[in-house]
């Protein structure tokens, strides 16, 4: 019952009880009006007694002390019955306040998995269904939060082990010509290339790092157009094609779907198409290593899948492979940043879509990127 139902049937209720307790009190004082009238009020002893207590009875004085006296009882139980009823209607109003107050002492001792079990269809369950909206909310936040906070312990690890395997080199080969270690001209013709590359590596991780900055912060804009996916997917393999199989992977690509449009940026997407590839290029374990492009359309989204026969992950890693410097395991810190799926992930979300990779039943690595349809102009 609503407590608005509740206060209009209490206040007809506290009413009705009374309009029936001062008729029964009424009916009462009125037999006792009457028996009292009846008797013979000249009897002795009440007359003697009367006398005693220095009263004068006069009779028309009866119906003024019975009003007197029924007024009073009327008053008294008026009082009872609407302060009866009133303690029922406060109690049945307040009751509900309990397990709010539970909850916010809850959640202001950070136990913000406390949910209020409330079952009583009244104004008091869209405030508890709020509660707990809020508080799923709070607790989102908060694991969110603490996500953020592991992912820049990553970060700053991350940087530290990336810049300093390539600073730990260029040291060595600087000392190896100070030193006169580089004695031919071979040898230091050798180490400058060998300063110049990790010097590259450097300037390639901070652009990198630069560029997820960016697109976490969101001030990198974007030149969203309609453009038809599959054609630009497979202009932008044409280009690079015989570059990555001179790098020992063969790439094939599915023609399929040539009329699906998509709204994407197309120079950034080719990063993230690069960014795939170089994976399967710095992880490959076959010679030459494949990759198989194809796609698919559910509802009113684009699956674009990118399919190598590389070693693969761990089922459980899946989901941390697009995560600030991840890398699957140690061995592969020497092949990567650990950026470039971040920043793919980054971009295309930014793009109104979604990535994830999967494990194909052949073996390798799948990364899946759905895009939605675009199907007017």
């Amino acid at each position: 019952m609503t407590i608005k139902r509740y206060i209009i049937v209490s206040n007809i209720r506290t009413v009705l009880v009374t309009l029936l307790g001062l008729f029964l009190i009424g009916f009462v004082f009125q037999l006792v009006m009457f028996e009292i009238m009846g008797a013979n009020l000249e009897d002795a002893s009440v007359l003697q007694e009367m006398a005693r207590q220095g009263m004068e009875y006069e009779s028309q004085d009866w119906p003024r002390i019975f009003a007197l006296i029924y007024i009073v009882f009327s008053v008294a139980l008026i009082s009872i019955i609407t302060n009866l009823l009133n303690y029922r209607l406060i109690k049945y109003i307040t009751r509900p306040l309990q397990p709010l107050g539970e909850g916010v002492r809850h959640i202001h001792d950070n136990n913000l998995g406390f949910r209020i079990n409330y079952q009583n269809d009244d104004e008091y369950r869209p405030i508890c269904d709020a509660f707990n909206e809020m508080a799923a909310k709070l607790e989102e936040s908060a694991a969110r939060r603490q996500k953020d906070e592991a992912n820049r312990r990553e970060l700053i690890a991350g940087i530290s082990h990336d810049l300093r395997t390539p600073l730990t080199s260029i040291k060595g080969y600087l000392e190896g010509l100070e030193t006169g270690v580089a004695s031919t001209p071979e040898m230091r013709d050798h180490y400058f290339t060998t300063i110049k590359n990790k010097t590259d590596d450097m300037e390639h991780i901070i652009e990198q790092l630069f560029l997820f900055s960016k697109l976490d912060m969101d001030e990198f804009p974007l030149a969203l157009r309609r453009v038809p996916l599959m054609p630009a997917i497979r202009d932008m393999i044409e280009e690079v094609a015989q570059e990555y199989d001179q790098r020992g992977l063969t790439v094939h690509i599915t023609e399929s779907h040539r009329d699906v449009f998509v709204l994407a940026d197309m120079i950034w997407f080719r990063n993230v198409l690069i960014n795939i590839l170089e994976n399967s290029v710095r992880y490959k374990t076959k010679d030459p290593a494949s990759m198989e492009i194809s796609a698919g359309i559910v509802n009113n989204s684009v699956f674009l899948r990118f399919a190598d026969n590389g070693p693969g992950v761990s089922a459980e890693v899946l989901p941390k492979l697009f995560d600030v410097f991840y890398r699957a395991d140690p061995s592969r810190s020497i092949k990567g940043s650990g950026l470039g799926l971040a920043i793919s992930k980054k971009i295309i979300e930014r793009m109104g879509g979604a990535i994830h990779a999967e494990l194909p039943g052949s073996g390798g690595l799948a990364v899946v990127i759905r895009m939605p349809i675009v199907r007017d102009r």
